[in-house]
């Protein structure tokens, strides 16, 4: 039996593929990593291997999955719009430790020093953006901390929760770049600037789509950020 967040996916997953207007890329369900398929336990095994402490809401939306992918995009004549996602078990992503190829392409030595913290749970490999989520485990209270890098602008660190962001994530169906939504303007205002656009034309063709979720929240953050950057 599946988890709630697990049920979610699906149903989300199902409802784009479904979808007259949008055409699936990708589709892959992955494994299950049923070895650490409750929550509890599999917290508890990262803060004993990282020693570290971690709050219990880390085990909200918890999912199995060992790379579950999709990616999509939206039909003629909005085909420019497009988003993915692929996930990976949260004990998976903290205890393999941040993958060579992310640190190897760090600008300078303070984001290498910095990405070598992150545990990435999220990326986009089929669009080939160079984009990513990752945790960070910290001492402070707000561990873990939730960045995002993009390969042509950096890192930029997320002012959300590890469950807040696959929440997002399921809103979103993985619109790409919608992750500037949840970042300060001041700390991401070039990789913002490029990605509000697209934002832009992402949100509305979502909203036709899915008339029925409300996005009217995502869309005051663009709006405010679109003001923030002068656009």
């Amino acid at each position: 039996m599946g988890t709630e967040y697990e049920r979610r996916l699906h149903e989300t997953i199902e409802r784009t593929e479904a979808h007259e207007s949008i055409l699936t890329v990708a589709s892959d369900r992955g494994g299950l990593a049923d070895y650490l398929a409750d929550a509890e336990a599999a917290i508890e095994l990262i803060t004993r291997v990282e020693e570290v402490s971690l709050p219990a809401a880390l085990a909200q939306n918890f999912h199995r999955h060992s790379g579950l992918a999709f990616a999509w995009r939206a039909k003629r004549p909005y085909e420019t719009i497009a988003g993915e996602f692929r996930l990976v078990h949260i004990a998976e992503a903290l205890l393999a430790g941040v993958p060579t190829w992310l640190v190897g392409i760090a600008a300078t030595e303070r984001e290498k020093k910095l990405i070598e913290e992150f545990r990435v749970f999220d990326t986009q490999p089929t669009g080939g953006t160079g984009t990513c989520g990752a945790l960070r485990l910290t001492e402070g209270p707000a561990s873990p901390e939730i960045w995002y890098f993009d390969m042509t602008q950096g890192v930029v660190r997320l002012h959300i929760s590890y469950s807040d962001y696959l929440d997002i994530l399921l809103r979103t169906r993985g619109l790409y770049y919608w992750q500037y939504l949840f970042a300060e303007p001041s700390q991401a205002a070039e990789g913002m600037s490029v990605a509000l656009p697209t934002l832009r034309s992402g949100i509305d063709f979502l909203a036709q789509a899915f008339p029925n979720e409300d996005l009217s929240d995502l869309r005051a953050r663009l709006e405010e950020r679109e003001r923030a950057t002068g656009q």
